[in-house]
């Protein structure tokens, strides 16, 4: 995907896309159109291709402000936005939520670049759109067609790093023009990696500071495969498969302190696109299985989703500056689970959700939205999820534009089956989470020269959330309805694209200042930790890319600061200290008329920093890593 993203779409600033109403006449608009007064943010195809070995937590840590959760290299690696969890973030592909439904999360550590073409983040409440779970935001993975191309490209690649992390892709991508105007397009993948981490096995020490590392082995595997079929009239029957397989053991040498999670995952969509109207139909199937020591009898997970949806898009557009959009949709969920934690036999669950989507265009100013959900989940209701934004440009000119956004939304996440089913410490009776969450900003776009451009944002967001489910170790850790978490705090953003003679710089940063604390007692001892920050949660984060590109050389340099972080909620413990990481890469890329050559060195971790994350384990160390791509066009 990636050396197809380099030559199939055009790079672009990893900034809020502005569509005008003309643009969405085409069937099939997507829900971020209707995120008015959101933050939103494409991610540049640019940088997708330049970072096609890396993993969807490895590039985010440093393209966006949100908060990592990481046990290392190859491990378990979750993201949570604005001070919220995990669980709090919507994972969607293709426009299915492939969150786990026994955890409600995912790992990012197993999601590669390589396995989509395009990708949307969103900041704050989205439920009204997408559904559970986007309390805090959500990430939106798409696979396209190719149909403006015609022909066949190979492509296959493979790096290697010093830490003894090694991976692999190879696949093909092919375009068809076929008779009476009817076109065919498809993708396929295939990827692997073995990850050891390896920094030796014993404790690192850098500046009188000491952390143990601990040995692990992750073999990652994958296969995606896309295929589109495009009639006369513009129909579009869509095929989507993606299957991964992950088995990470740790210490793994050591029979009695070894502990091995493998996670399957099976992802089938077939879509119809017939007019304005979408008919989706999709199964996904996650297994897990984790055992200790001598791993003879590990436990099991298996979830199958069952999964229908239909939609159809209504447009009045009088102009390009003036019109409605609205989308009307329905979509029903079946899960069958089987879990050795619920006490035997399986766990059955029916959920639908009706929405109304709307978008109104007053002028070439003014934009707003209103946006309806009503979910129902086997056993109880979720809560009615309305949201409204509005979108004024205060200033408008050849050079200038100064956007005011404004956004209000509720939202909800529905508990987990874990929480729902989990023998004697899950809760039957456990309640939907749902946030109210607020947000405004001023986004200032300038255009310096024909070539060179600059967009500088700030957003003030305030997000409460009720119900917030807690693991109650007062209550030998059954699930409870006990928190209310209040997040707020401001995010900063700047982009600037310019060339100078023959050089091409792209520097973007973001800053975020984020407060998230308890705002109820729900226990005797939780007063002494009202008001004080959450754990693992960085009350400043800041990320940074800067890229320099002349003829067939690039170079890249991305940083990271993370503020403390607590890790017990009352803020007695010894906090993680602030940490600050750099890598860099410079990379060589060989065009002719037939063929693509792309070598790249990296190196992670240039300072050779030493820090904890989740656990008290050194995160990775310096690593040098050496990537080669060969392709053809």
């Amino acid at each position: 995907m990636s050396l197809w993203s380099a030559l199939c779409f055009p790079a672009t600033l990893f900034a809020q896309k502005e569509l005008t109403l003309c643009e969405v006449e085409v069937r099939g608009v997507r829900p971020e159109r209707f995120m008015t007064g959101q933050k939103i943010q494409e991610a540049d195809s640019a940088d997708l291709a330049r970072n096609r070995f890396s993993t969807l937590a490895d590039f985010l840590q440093f393209q966006t402000p949100v908060a990592f959760k990481s046990y290392g290299a190859g491990q378990l690696a979750t993201l949570s936005f604005r001070g919220t969890s995990a669980g709090h973030t919507a994972l969607l592909w293709n426009g299915i939520n492939i969150n786990f439904p026994s955890l409600g999360q995912t790992d990012f550590s197993t999601i590669p670049l390589a396995g989509f073409d395009e990708m949307t983040i969103q900041y704050g409440s989205a439920a009204s759109c997408v559904g559970t779970d986007a309390v805090g935001g959500s990430i939106q993975l798409r696979s396209l067609p190719g149909f403006q191309t015609e022909g066949t490209q190979l492509m296959a690649a493979v790096r290697g790093e010093t830490s003894e992390n090694f991976s692999g892709q190879g696949g093909l991508r092919f375009h068809r023009l076929l008779r009476n105007g009817k076109k065919l397009s498809g993708k396929t993948l295939l990827y692997g990696s073995s990850v050891r981490n390896n920094f030796g096995t014993e404790p690192i020490t850098r500046k009188g500071k000491t952390l143990p590392t601990e040995p692990i082995h992750t073999r990652q595997t994958g296969a995606v495969q896309d295929l589109y079929f495009m009639n006369r009239k513009g129909d579009l029957l869509s095929l989507n498969l993606w299957f991964s397989d992950n088995d990470l053991a740790v210490q793994p040498k050591v029979v009695l302190l070894r502990e091995i999670t493998r996670t399957q995952a099976y992802r089938s969509s077939l879509s119809y696109q017939l007019g304005k109207t979408l008919f989706r139909t999709a199964y996904i199937r996650d297994i897990t299985d984790y055992g200790k020591g001598e791993n003879l009898n590990p436990s099991h997970t298996r979830v199958d989703r069952y999964i229908v949806r239909a939609e159809h898009d209504l447009a009045w557009i009088h102009d390009c500056d003036k019109g409605t959009n609205l989308k009307l949709g329905a979509e029903t969920v079946y899960y069958n689970a089987r879990v050795d934690g619920y006490g035997g036999g399986r766990k059955t669950e029916t959920r639908l959700d009706l929405y109304a989507l709307l978008r109104h265009q007053f002028s070439a100013r003014l934009s707003s939205s209103l946006n309806l959900r009503q979910a129902w989940v086997t056993g109880y209701n979720p809560p009615f999820t309305p949201s409204a934004g509005l979108e004024y440009i205060l200033v408008k000119n050849p050079k200038d534009r100064l956007t005011l956004p404004v956004s209000l939304a509720r939202s909800y996440r529905v508990p987990t089956l874990n929480e729902r089913y989990w023998e004697v410490l899950g809760n039957p009776d456990i309640q939907p989470e749902t946030g109210f969450n607020k947000e405004t900003g001023l986004v200032w776009q300038h255009k310096f020269t024909a070539i060179t451009q600059t967009r500088l944002g700030a957003t003030v967001f305030h997000n409460r959330i009720d119900n917030w489910t807690y693991w109650n170790p007062e209550k030998n850790y059954r699930v409870e309805n006990l928190q209310q978490v209040l997040s707020k705090g401001i995010e900063l953003e700047t982009s600037l694209q310019s060339r100078i003679e023959k050089t091409r710089f792209d520097v973007r940063a973001q800053y975020t200042l984020t407060h998230a604390s308890q705002q109820k007692e729900y226990g005797a001892y939780t007063h002494d930790i009202l008001g004080k920050q959450l754990v693992y949660v960085p009350r400043h984060a800041v990320s940074s890319t800067v890229s320099a590109t002349r003829k067939a050389w690039s170079v890249d340099i991305q940083q990271q600061f993370n503020s403390k972080r607590y890790i017990t909620f009352d803020h007695s413990g010894q906090p993680y200290m602030p940490f600050y990481l750099m890598n860099g890469r410079i990379a060589y890329e060989k065009r002719t008329s037939r063929r693509v050559f792309n070598t790249a060195l990296q190196v992670n971790n240039v300072t050779d920093v030493l820090y904890p994350n989740q656990k008290k384990n050194a995160m990775p160390m310096r690593s040098v890593a050496l990537s080669i791509l060969i392709g053809n066009l």
